[in-house]
């Protein structure tokens, strides 16, 4: 388990992850720049990436789990941290979309930063959907004649709940030079690609999110007593 960590983080992050490594915890942080997921709310352009963040209570919890012995859970923990390692391909994939249709950068570099991007996470989208991974392809490949932006990310927004990833987690283009998200890019808000609501802290495995509303039915009545 240990092993994992020091494999994902590398030696340069320093004790308290702020430092500039190689590996994909320092990608993770570079990218979240890119679509203002930084921070413990996922909502901020400096700072250690929220997916750092998550990652890393899924690394201490398989830990915890490991040194008691309930390796079930552990084994729970490791499958939801290899899910979260792919949100910052994911961006990397979009990033590199963006430039090269939206802003008509054809430079060899962006071209291989993306095929290289879409390589690393075709096999997991390819697991959930063969035609929206050779969608994928097709458009970031090297030699692609074109590139669509639109098509590229509606093929993995389709795939994002089989994927174990959501809107929240992967963000929207945003530009630092401007403050403001890039135009004319379609942002993805649908319900069902959302995360999970938790329940202060505790994510359910199952959809209770009716249920929990129930607390609105207690307030309601008390809002009516408060005022008859």
């Amino acid at each position: 388990w240990d092993e994992g960590v020091a494999f994902y983080t590398g030696s340069e992050e320093g004790k308290d992850g702020s430092g500039s490594g190689a590996l994909l915890y320092s990608l993770a942080d570079k990218r979240c720049a890119n679509f203002k997921t930084c921070g413990p709310e996922g909502d901020s352009v400096s700072g250690t990436s929220n997916i750092n963040i998550k990652i890393f209570s899924e690394f201490a919890a398989g830990q915890m789990n490991l040194n008691l012995g309930n390796c079930d859970a552990a084994r729970v923990n490791k499958d939801r941290i290899s899910e979260l390692m792919g949100v910052p391909l994911v961006q990397g994939v979009l990033r590199y979309a963006h430039k090269i249709d939206s802003l008509a950068d054809n430079s060899e570099k962006s071209k291989a930063e993306g095929a290289v991007f879409a390589a690393a996470i075709l096999p997991r989208l390819h697991a959930c959907s063969p035609g929206a991974a050779a969608t994928v392809y097709e458009n970031m490949k090297v030699g692609a004649t074109s590139t669509s932006l639109p098509a590229v990310k509606s093929a993995f927004e389709a795939n994002y709940a089989c994927m174990g990833i959501f809107c929240d987690a992967v963000g929207e283009l945003y530009n630092t030079d401007t403050g403001s998200y890039y135009p004319n890019v379609p942002a993805c808000n649908d319900a069902i690609f959302s995360e999970p609501n938790f329940l202060a802290g505790y994510m359910p495995d199952t959809d209770v999110l009716d249920h929990s509303a129930i607390d609105g039915d207690q307030l309601a009545i008390e809002s009516a007593l408060s005022t008859g």
